[in-house]
């Protein structure tokens, strides 16, 4: 019995050695089984892929034919909706750069375009169907120097003092007061002036700033001139789904995502707590945003720092699209721009300056298009592994930074051929593995 016992001992260190064992090539792979974690009912409704285009990284003047140019590059990531950052001519008193600095609400910067092919540029888009344009919309402050600061100073917060006051921190703008009903009729007015001109939506800024009844009042009117009116509020501040916000931002997602491929927490717990916490109340019909940078991220880090490398910015992309709700790709993030990209000051990006990764971002994307994702998905956790499982494909993703090979789950499709048929797959260091093939096969 002692020398049974000291050969499994023994047997067991060589497995252990093995399972850790390094050369000059590889590490040798962990095998991982996996368990049923969340799953996902199938739903009717929309999600949409958003592309948020920071007019400065597309060049000094011409901007919007620039966009133009760039559109056949991101047409692999299927995106639907194009979320223009704000294209107003912007303030200089006390300005500090910002594009949120908004001087004129019924006017383009000259280095965007003139209005007529502001006008050109949008009948353009229309005609891929089923495409819509959103503006970015500040409805909380403006630039110091708008004209509304002398003829209508009454429509402005004021301290004890009656001098107007600025929100928050952001000394380079002014804070408007809402209980000042002309106010509002200005600004629907403004909204409408775009929504006229066949613009299919905004994304507003600092949207849970802008007092409730304002905005529900804003997009019912609104949505008199077009019924499906798109509207997406930069917060994570669930009321806004009353007020007739089609999507909210969803930075908790973000920030799990971060945590899992830390190793803060486990794909388990990813899926069990931050995953399910986010869309436990979203109601029918809305969605989150779901997303891995955006220009005030990208600000901060590019994804290829704040996620362990290029490989493991793409899967954790790819897992934030695979997560069946509306998704956010900001211009610079199909070239994996590796610096940060202050939005203030924005260099003018070349767009091909990484085609490996953009290759196999484009490509990834376009299996991930193949995807029933109305008729919802099962997930599976390993220690170290996450897959997601639609009726037509999958996703596995390898959060670590260890070669592992991971159990397939029953339910994948597998070869007839009993001797074509695997257990596992091997996942690279953050790696992953998408698939998917014709529905019904």
């Amino acid at each position: 019995m002692k020398k049974l016992s000291i050969l499994i001992l023994a047997a067991a260190a060589i497995v252990a050695a093995a399972s850790c064992k390094e050369d000059k090539n590889r590490v040798i792979q962990i095998y991982e089984a996996v368990k049923p974690s969340v799953a996902v009912p199938a739903s009717s409704t929309k999600h949409h892929i958003f592309y948020e285009a920071n007019p400065k990284v597309f060049g000094t003047s011409g901007q919007l034919a620039a966009i133009e140019q760039h559109y056949s590059m991101m047409n692999p990531f299927g995106f639907d909706v194009l979320w223009l950052m704000p294209i107003h001519p912007t303030g200089t008193v006390k300005s500090i750069g910002s594009p949120y600095c908004i001087k004129d609400y019924k006017a383009i910067r000259p280095e965007i375009g003139t209005m007529d092919e502001f006008s050109a540029f949008v009948s353009i888009y229309h005609a891929d169907p089923g495409k819509k344009i959103i503006l970015d919309w500040v409805a909380n402050h403006t630039a110091w120097d708008h004209p509304w600061v002398t003829e209508h100073p009454d429509w402005y917060t004021k301290d004890g003092q009656g001098n107007i006051v600025y929100p928050e921190t952001w000394t380079d703008v002014a804070d408007l007061n809402y209980s000042n009903n002309d106010l509002r009729e200005a600004m629907i007015d403004a909204m409408a002036f775009w929504v006229n001109l066949g613009i299919d939506g905004f994304r507003c800024d600092y949207a849970h700033g802008v007092p409730d009844d304002f905005w529900t009042d804003a997009i019912a009117r609104l949505r008199q001139i077009k019924p499906d009116l798109l509207m997406l509020a930069e917060s994570d501040y669930e009321r806004l789904y009353d007020d007739g916000f089609d999507v909210i931002f969803s930075r908790p997602l973000k920030a799990g995502l971060v945590d899992l491929f830390a190793r803060r927490i486990t794909p388990e717990a990813f899926m069990a707590e931050r995953y399910a916490s986010v869309v436990a109340s979203i109601p029918d019909g809305k969605t989150k945003l779901f997303f891995t940078t955006n220009h005030d991220d990208a600000s901060e880090i590019s994804p290829v720092k704040q996620f362990p490398g290029e490989t493991a910015s793409i899967s954790a992309f790819l897992l934030a699209a695979a997560l069946n709700s509306s998704l956010l790709i900001y211009s610079s993030q199909e070239i994996g721009y590796p610096d940060k990209l202050n939005f203030f000051t924005s260099p003018v990006l070349d767009w091909t300056s990484n085609w490996e990764y953009s290759a196999k971002l484009n490509n990834a994307m376009s299996t991930f298009l193949g995807f029933d994702r109305e008729g919802g998905f099962r997930s599976y956790v390993s220690p170290s592994a996450l897959w997601i499982v639609y009726d037509n494909g999958y996703l596995a993703v390898n959060t670590t930074g260890e070669r592992v090979k991971v159990q397939i789950p029953a339910e994948v499709p597998q070869s007839e051929d009993k001797d074509k048929r695997k257990t596992n797959v091997e996942l690279e260091p953050y790696g992953y593995k998408l698939e998917w093939w014709p529905s019904g096969n």
